[in-house]
């Protein structure tokens, strides 16, 4: 079981195309994910972007409450995008956990792979795979 799961945010929560909208079944898992206590985060490349411009960009009723604090890394907050390793490795830092207690999830291969190398788990969800069975298996939610 992973005591915090990290989640980009285009096309894997959110829509790239059209960030207004949800992935399907995205909105659901970080809900059950909360419910279990299991601390959710965000590992996203915000290309320079504030938190009140990128807020602008998402669902109207984007969660922000449900992640954990610490564990919302922008890469324009942090200084460092993905899939450089350092963006995980201070993720890993900020859940004061183990690599091995940490999951990232991503459509992007590349980026699951990085996340790899520095020894968390990842789970590569391509778009609209969120809903399904067996990926909400996968990330325990």
């Amino acid at each position: 079981m992973h005591h915090a799961i990290f989640f980009d945010l285009g096309d894997t929560l959110v829509r790239t195309a059209d960030t207004k909208q949800w992935e399907p079944g995205a909105k659901q898992a970080l809900a059950s994910l909360v419910a279990k206590g299991i601390q959710v985060g965000l590992l996203s490349n915000t290309r320079g972007l504030t938190r009140v411009q990128l807020a602008a960009l998402l669902p109207p009723d984007f969660p922000w409450a449900q992640f954990t604090p610490a564990l919302i890394l922008l890469s324009s907050e942090v200084g460092v995008e993905k899939p450089k390793l350092g963006i995980f490795r201070k993720a890993i830092s900020k859940s004061g956990l183990s690599a091995a207690d940490c999951l990232y999830c991503s459509e992007n291969l590349i980026e699951t792979l990085a996340a790899q190398q520095t020894g968390m788990h990842a789970v590569r969800i391509l778009p609209g795979e969120l809903a399904a069975p067996a990926t909400l298996a996968a990330i325990g939610a």
